[in-house]
């Protein structure tokens, strides 16, 4: 048994689970509960809780995953910096997803959908905006369509709706923009129950199996610990922004970065014109 710990902090839910590199879909431990503006003060202890649930030690993991957004740009940096003292501690490999893709293999599981058709997430990205996210829903699971990225909802509604395909809708944007998406789709889309619109530990693990790219199981599943360790090294993995901070735009405002661009500096932030997911 190589035991994988995967958690995620982007949102205001806080969900964990334990796997197994050796057995893709086991889930050793799970848990997911509430924690709005708290995950800092709640990760770790819970971390603990189910490692001990699971009849485990921090030593014993193979490896750790976290969600890398996009989401609350507190949340996303207390999941990576977390996960990172959490690996480099345990010399282990630390490993990313997207915290949509968790979403979505959430719905998946759920059953709140056909056979075919489309999962549409949508993160809520404030000051208006939201994240979106669109998977094709396929017999094994669903299979992401576009980039990360931040949009009006406005926008996001319409061109979703122009698929004319099944949709399920889900995600925590829709607590704010729930009825403009309901009237893109003049009734046709299927809105998740509101259960499914956070991660669970077990969808942490099935989209830690599905990501691609480098720092992902899928690149390291097959190697030793140490080769693990320096393909999936802590202090590579990046978080996914796909914007500035508030912080951030005041000071592109007053012309000190990105002057006139509107993208994000060479800080570690990343989304679609600063890396790979």
């Amino acid at each position: 048994m190589r035991p994988l710990l995967a958690f995620d902090t982007s949102t205001d839910h806080l969900a964990i689970g334990v796997g197994d590199l050796d057995r893709p879909g086991a889930v050793l431990a799970a848990a997911d509960v509430p924690a709005p503006r708290a995950a800092n003060t709640m990760v770790l202890s819970a971390v603990e809780r189910v490692l001990t649930e699971a009849g485990l030690e921090p030593s014993s993991l193979a490896a750790v995953a976290c969600g890398r957004g996009p989401g609350s740009f507190t949340g996303v940096r207390i999941g990576v910096a977390t996960a990172k003292g959490l690996a480099h501690g345990a010399g282990v490999p630390l490993l990313g997803f997207g915290t949509l893709d968790a979403l979505a293999w959430r719905v998946w599981r759920s059953g709140e959908h056909g056979s075919r058709g489309l999962i549409g997430i949508i993160g809520d990205a404030m000051r208006g905006e939201v994240y979106p996210a669109l998977f094709e829903i396929e017999k094994d699971g669903v299979a992401r369509l576009d980039g990360d990225r931040v949009a009006p909802p406005a926008d996001v509604a319409d061109e979703w709706a122009r698929h004319g395909d099944a949709i399920v809708l889900a995600g925590p944007g829709l607590s704010k923009h729930r009825a403009i998406f309901e009237n893109a789709y003049s009734g046709r889309a299927h809105i998740a129950t509101e259960r499914v619109w956070v991660a669970d530990g077990r969808s942490l693990l099935d989209a830690s199996w599905a990501a691609t790219g480098p720092s992902t199981v899928r690149e390291v599943v097959t190697l030793e610990r140490s080769d693990a360790y320096r393909i999936a090294h802590p202090g590579a993995l990046l978080p996914v922004y796909t914007r500035l901070s508030d912080a951030e735009e005041a000071e592109r405002r007053r012309g000190a970065i990105g002057a006139g661009t509107g993208t994000p500096p060479p800080s570690g932030v990343t989304g679609p014109a600063g890396g790979d997911r």
